[in-house]
């Protein structure tokens, strides 16, 4: 059915000024998605997902929707947005950008402005106290685990899933610039606040990504209280050289 997949909307939730760039979002029903969504989108059902459960392709579309809106909206019109082999969204020549969902949101992060060399937002369901707890060690640097030890059990668990999802945003940005994969504990934040309702952190590299990201180089990451979502984002100049990058 079409109208699994709610009108895409813009909003901006974050600290940093937009800059130019353009955040789309929308909300999903899985249980009422049907393939026919493709076309009444004006979309195709790409090969990768002929195999694919119903989920993934929901989540596939949800998600193309919101960057194509948000493209619209820089004046840049597509039907399709491929993918490359490395599953990378194909974006068209001058637009950067980032996808994301979330079992019933989707998201699109998307810029033209040469200042946005590299941008990443990530939504992720709040995690309860006790699988956040289970997830610790995994998601944060031993200096991260020390730091949240004298939270509450709810305020832990959302700056774990904070750090959680602003590493994932933070992968989004980088990767595209430096065909480097890195993980969890190749970089860590600072000033983390889970009791404010958006707001910004510090992310510090841990790992050379490339010759330009080095160790110690320093990013902001924003983030915001979506309800039942948490979303972050991080927007980054291409090419550092003071080591200090504004989001």
């Amino acid at each position: 059915m079409s109208d699994a997949i709610a009108p895409p909307h813009f909003c901006w939730p974050f600290v940093s000024p937009a800059g130019g760039a353009r955040l789309s979002m929308t909300s999903f029903d899985v249980h009422r998605f049907e393939d026919s969504a493709f076309a009444a989108h004006g979309m195709a059902l790409p090969e990768s997902l002929s195999r694919a459960v119903t989920k993934r392709r929901a989540e596939y579309l949800a998600g193309r929707i919101c960057a194509r809106h948000a493209l619209a909206a820089l004046d840049i019109h597509v039907d399709a947005l491929p993918s490359l082999a490395d599953r990378q969204v194909d974006w068209p020549t001058s637009a950067r950008g980032s996808i994301t969902h979330a079992r019933d949101l989707a998201a699109a992060l998307v810029s033209t402005t040469p200042i946005h060399q590299g941008l990443g937002v990530d939504a992720e369901r709040w995690l309860t106290p006790e699988r956040a707890d289970y997830l610790a060690t995994s998601i944060l640097t031993p200096y991260e685990q020390k730091a949240v030890k004298d939270f509450t059990f709810e305020q832990r668990a959302r700056a774990i899933t904070l750090t959680f999802s602003l590493k994932e945003s933070l992968f989004k940005a980088l990767y595209p610039l430096t065909g480097t994969r890195f993980y969890f504990h190749d970089a860590y934040l600072e000033g983390i606040d889970p009791t404010v309702s958006s707001g910004q952190c510090t992310l510090i590299l841990n790992c050379v990504l490339s010759e330009a990201w080095q160790p110690g180089m320093r990013l902001t990451g924003d983030f915001a209280d979506m309800n039942d979502h948490a979303l972050t984002a991080v927007l980054t100049d291409a090419t550092p050289n003071t080591g200090v990058i504004r989001g």
